[in-house]
């Protein structure tokens, strides 16, 4: 994938930065598990904007739950909104949010300084490595212990260091679990896949706002529905010509289908006049309504990753990135490179796949 200008200069000076600090760090022996039945409060470390790598804290969210039910569980993140999708999760207490501009806001700064260190914490873990700003947060937290994979640019005192060695998985969505290895938790037997834990009013409110948009537009509610999200990051965006040409052929084989254009700041008016239309600032009832719906279609993008840890049917259009990686997780769900397919035969396939 093709990064901008002005992401490849961010990501080379946070490198930079890092391996500068890291000359002047204390480098001493680090212990490498810890008691678990002690750990009471735990802190997440995740400042990321992007949705779908706050989603893919969930299968460590979920496998801490299950083996720690005592521990209380605090996430710090980049993008406010996406936080608000972890925040309603079982095991969950906090999700804190680092505002995008947080330098150039010495007030708002002061402010979550002092918010970040208000508690005092078991476990503080350290998601992204080397990363500049998880330091910096992993620094200014109070824990008793502090945890990160081993990384050269590491430059923040850790008390629990480990290598990272192989991979148990390739995904990128559950390389979270790696970080069970800490608390000396064995990895799940079946693998697991992306979860949000939706709440029965969640899913209850996604339906109505489903049956309403159908009823508005008289249409059965007997009819198969796709919901469609057609923006991405860079290049792996497919053009709105590709999505008309599919429409058309999808509607060419089933006159049936209902398509719903789910719109975003980014796509803020509909495909054409042969789809219907749907936003939804809460994220969490936005997940709720791709599983009310028979299948969810977009290219490798975070709200492909929210249907899948909505549980909802899932089509994954992949051009650019590896599927293996990135892929919709979940045996029901599926992934397909389109570089070498027409948009009729990936209509073909959708088809298949809604009535599978």
């Amino acid at each position: 994938m093709k990064f901008p200008l002005h992401v490849i200069i961010r990501k080379k000076t946070s490198s930079l930065l890092n391996g500068f600090l890291a000359l002047f760090s204390k480098k001493s022996a680090h212990s490498t598990t810890l008691n678990k039945e002690k750990i009471q409060s735990i802190v997440i470390i995740r400042p990321n904007y992007r949705i779908g790598n706050l989603i893919f804290l969930t299968p460590l969210i979920n496998e801490l739950g299950k083996n720690l039910p005592h521990a209380k569980i605090d996430i710090i993140v980049g993008m406010k909104l996406a936080g608000a999708i972890l925040e309603p999760m079982p095991n969950i207490e906090k999700v804190i949010d680092i505002p995008r501009k947080l330098l150039l806001q010495p007030l708002d700064m002061l402010r979550y300084i002092k918010q970040t260190r208000r508690k005092k914490y078991d476990v503080a873990i350290n998601m992204s490595g080397g990363s500049t700003s998880a330091q910096i947060v992993t620094s200014l937290v109070k824990a008793k212990y502090k945890v990160s994979f081993y990384d050269k640019k590491l430059w923040t005192h850790f008390s629990h260091i480990q290598e990272r060695g192989l991979k148990h998985y390739k995904h990128m969505g559950l390389e979270s679990l790696e970080f069970l290895r800490f608390f000396d938790i064995d990895f799940p037997q079946k693998q697991p896949t992306l979860d949000i834990k939706l709440t029965q009013e969640e899913k209850e409110e996604a339906n109505n706002d489903l049956t309403q948009l159908l009823k508005e537009n008289r249409i059965s509610s007997e009819k198969r529905v796709v919901a469609i999200f057609r923006n991405a990051r860079f290049d792996k965006k497919i053009s709105d010509a590709w999505w008309s040409e599919w429409l058309n052929a999808l509607q060419k084989e089933d006159k049936d289908v209902v398509v719903i254009d789910i719109l975003s700041p980014d796509i803020p008016t509909k495909l054409s006049d042969q789809v219907l239309e749907y936003s939804n600032k809460n994220l969490r009832v936005l997940g709720a309504f791709f599983k009310a719906c028979d299948l969810y279609v977009s290219a490798d993008t975070g709200p492909m990753h929210l249907a899948v840890a909505s549980e909802a049917k899932v089509l994954a259009l992949f051009n650019k990135t590896n599927m293996e990686v990135y892929g919709a997780l979940g045996t029901r769900n599926k992934t397909i490179d389109i570089e070498k397919l027409s948009s009729q035969e990936v209509a073909a396939i959708t088809l298949k796949q809604l009535h599978s």
